[in-house]
């Protein structure tokens, strides 16, 4: 990817930023923390309120209630499943490939011009249908946590008479140790089914992380080794990651980088970056990657990609949001190249 992209994809995110962040205290940064994707990061702000606010009543409340949905309360007796639930939401995307086909339908190599099948090329439109999924947490012992969870997607894209479905699931191990040090190891597996094709992925990963303040801000940072099946191919892969409570904020970024693939296309180097911050009651983000992938010939020439996007989401109400993203693909053999748009709708999940 060309460096002044990208460097003005991560500008972008700054602006964001400052305009999102301000100074505050710890209930800021216990409330900025909620917005996230993290529970233990939301569990360690909610300790620095404790700090201070131990004697009002909701706080205490609050931080007991935290530690018994992550497990910290748990003594061996009385039900192990701490937590179960079952959810469903609608389905409403636009997505300019629905069928996974080809988003080139012409291109130019070596002096000759080739015009894909319309039978493969990609289609656009909307996409209907609905989300459903389970989660369950059982407690081993009072450090030791499995998380089971399984989603599916059931989408239709009425304008082209397709289908595409998925389907995943994935157990987790999590481990505290000594202090706020965590050990996770997971085991997934997925599927989707397009019109054109279906893909198959299964996945290994162990994860080490740690939380930490430092002056007014706290840090969770993790390394993590994945080893990924994809159809007939495999890959290994390392990733460093830090998410990050600020008064007002919460930036998050990874690293990862691949190992080579024979034969095959697959991610060498992979960048993510973004910004979460809550504003009257709503939660707001931006994000960017990009990404570089190698391996595997066509028409007799190594392949090489760069890949880069952007992205907002906007909570238009409590559990509501809206997605907007954009990607381009630069290849060096023209057929690869593309760009895409992609809406995505959430609504608020019916949980029982």
């Amino acid at each position: 990817m060309p460096a002044n992209r990208w460097r003005g994809l991560l500008g972008a995110l700054c602006v964001i930023a400052t305009l999102g962040g301000a100074q505050a205290d710890e209930i800021s940064r216990y409330e900025t923390s909620a917005s996230g994707g993290s529970e233990r990061l939301r569990l360690f702000a909610l300790t620095r309120i404790f700090d201070r606010y131990a004697y009002d009543p909701q706080v205490r409340y609050a931080l007991r209630e935290e530690l018994t949905r992550q497990g910290h309360f748990y003594d061996g007796s009385g039900s192990r499943v701490l937590r179960q639930e079952v959810w469903a939401a609608p389905l409403v995307e636009y997505s300019q490939n629905l069928n996974g086909g080809v988003l080139n339908d012409r291109f130019r190599f070596g002096g000759l011009v080739f015009e894909a099948d319309p039978q493969i090329r990609a289609k656009s439109g909307w996409l209907t249908g609905a989300r459903v999924g389970t989660f369950t947490r059982v407690a081993l012992s009072d450090d030791t946590l499995l998380d089971l969870v399984g989603a599916a997607e059931l989408g239709y894209a009425p304008a082209h008479d397709i289908s595409r479905t998925s389907a995943q699931v994935q157990a987790c191990l999590r481990h505290s140790l000594t202090g706020w040090n965590f050990v996770d190891l997971c085991q997934g597996m997925a599927q989707t089914r397009w019109d054109l094709g279906r893909s198959k992925t299964r996945s290994t990963r162990i994860r080490l992380s740690t939380l930490r303040q430092i002056s007014d801000t706290y840090h969770e940072a993790w390394i993590e080794a994945e080893h990924t099946e994809t159809n007939a191919t495999s890959q290994n892969a390392m990733t460093i990651g830090l998410r990050s409570i600020f008064d007002g904020l919460a930036p998050y970024g990874s690293i990862s980088v691949g190992a080579d693939v024979e034969g095959e296309i697959a991610p060498k180097l992979r960048l993510n970056a973004g910004v979460e911050f809550p504003k009257g009651g709503r939660i707001f983000e931006a994000f960017v990657w990009a990404q570089r992938a190698e391996g595997g010939r066509f028409l007799g020439t190594d392949r090489q990609d760069e890949t880069y996007g952007a992205g907002l989401s906007a909570e238009l109400a409590r559990g509501q949001s809206v997605e907007v993203s954009y990607s381009e693909n630069h290849s060096n053999i023209a057929f690869f190249d593309y760009s895409q748009v992609e809406l995505k709708f959430r609504f608020r999940d019916i949980r029982w």
